[in-house]
């Protein structure tokens, strides 16, 4: 059984300048590739279509000592667009699949024509224009499933199927940073794939580089997402909980 592994540089290219920004991005592609992943993944969004003005702090951020409002750090690692085309071209150049989550109808059309496979995040599983986009598109769909129940679930699909989607991948994913190998709640993966009859994967937020992993492979995941940081850490917050280099 082959296992389709994504590396999550999420927002980890964001360095300050632009130049260094996209040079940052680059390398994350570089390190993914190298380390024999399948994909690599970013994010794109925007702050006013994710949270609301007065949103106020992420509470696991403000325990690590980051008291600047979310809507304000999404701002700062809002990817502009522009980005995209040439991230998606290098990630061609090194043999390895370009990916990035849409947060929005306008940013999935950014991404759209510059990937094979959508993935939409554990909170948007109940945007029904993002779920109908993917399904029109004709693409793969990875879906996770972080903080929803049964019915969230079977709605999400239902949507995605009813609009043309036809390749699903369900992610399991606890919507914790970093979440407690105890609460990774691994054996919902075979009750996913009989549900809905689908391939399931773990997105994986605990911090140990292998446990998680491995009892999702052998309790029947062919995906897995795991996040990804360069040598240098970026000097974002997001930074503070990820542990995956290349090398693990």
């Amino acid at each position: 059984m082959s296992v389709f592994v994504i590396a999550e540089a999420g927002s980890n290219w964001r360095m300050g300048t632009p130049a260094r920004d996209m040079k940052m991005a680059k390398t994350l592609i570089d390190a993914a590739a190298d380390a024999g992943a399948d994909a690599v993944k970013f994010q794109t969004y925007r702050p006013e279509t994710v949270y609301v003005p007065n949103a106020g702090d992420s509470d696991y951020l403000s325990e690590a000592g980051i008291k600047e409002s979310i809507t304000e750090i999404f701002r700062d690692l809002s990817m502009p667009y522009e980005m995209i085309p040439e991230l998606a071209a290098y990630a061609a150049e090194k043999n390895i699949e370009f990916m990035s989550t849409p947060f929005s109808v306008r940013d999935f059309s950014e991404i759209d024509p510059h990937v094979r496979r959508h993935k939409i995040a554990s909170y948007e599983i109940s945007h029904v224009r993002l779920l109908e986009a993917a399904g029109q598109s004709g693409k793969p769909l990875v879906l996770s499933t972080g903080a929803s129940v049964e019915a969230d679930i079977a709605w999400a699909v239902d949507t995605y199927r009813s609009a043309g989607g036809a390749d699903l991948t369900l992610m399991q994913c606890t919507a914790k940073y970093p979440a407690p190998v105890s609460s990774l709640n691994l054996r919902t993966l075979p009750w996913l794939r009989d549900r809905f009859g689908v391939r399931v994967g773990l997105s994986d937020h605990s911090r140990h580089p292998t446990w998680a992993p491995v009892a999702a492979v052998a309790l029947g995941a062919t995906g897995h997402r795991e996040a990804l940081y360069a040598a240098q850490r970026p000097p974002r917050p997001r930074s503070r909980f990820l542990r995956l280099r290349p090398k693990n």
